[in-house]
């Protein structure tokens, strides 16, 4: 029960903090775990993050994002873009862009997964089934290494507000016993970055 209201809680909180919803990285060096970029997010498929996990099990996040989604691209721009968040998600989560119209069939979890055309195109299932049938978009969900929805994440997000939740998720401070809260957690969190955040041009 206490993992629901904490679940309960994020959302609540990020649907009051975001409005937007649609219904300087050094390259040298490597993350720890893999050959990335440091200050880069490496975007895998989700056949790649499938394969990751059997073999070394993580949190997923999961972008779902449309072709035609203009917020979408702003929070790649701006959001997926900052260094501080991109070395905060590399960190502790397999990070996934999944075109939530997709066409093709995805077999997992022990049942095909498939294109539903609906509206002006349609919906891919394990989008919907993810997203829990809210098809608003940019729409990011974390989840457990074991496929577990812990926190859907609904629209644009800028830096300020991302970077703490993203940490408070990731450094596993929404399970009931750590006894924390987000706003608790946001109101103490101290940023790495030394200067502060601005949206690019």
């Amino acid at each position: 029960m206490k993992y629901f209201i904490v679940l309960f809680s994020i959302c609540l909180i990020l649907g009051m903090e975001n409005s937007y919803a649609e219904s300087a990285p050094n390259k040298n060096k490597t993350t720890s775990n893999s050959n990335v970029e440091k200050g880069k997010i490496k975007w895998l498929s989700w056949e790649e993050m499938v394969k990751l996990n059997e073999k070394n099990p993580k949190k997923i996040f999961i972008d779902f994002y449309t072709s035609w989604c203009g917020w979408c691209k702003v929070m790649d721009k701006n959001t997926f873009s900052d260094s501080i968040v991109s070395d905060l998600m590399m960190e502790d989560f397999y990070c996934v862009k999944f075109d939530a119209e997709r066409m093709d069939t995805i077999h997992f979890l022990d049942r095909n997964w498939v294109f539903v055309p609906s509206g002006r195109k349609g919906y891919h299932e394990l989008a919907a089934y993810f997203m829990q049938n809210q098809l608003s978009y940019p729409t990011f969900c974390v989840l457990t290494s074991d496929y577990k929805l812990i926190a859907p994440l609904k629209g644009y997000i800028p830096v300020p507000n991302f970077e703490p939740i993203i940490s408070f998720i990731g450094k596993d401070y929404w399970m009931p016993e750590k006894n924390q809260n987000l706003e608790q957690y946001k109101a103490n969190y101290k940023s790495p970055r030394t200067t502060p955040w601005a949206p690019q041009q």
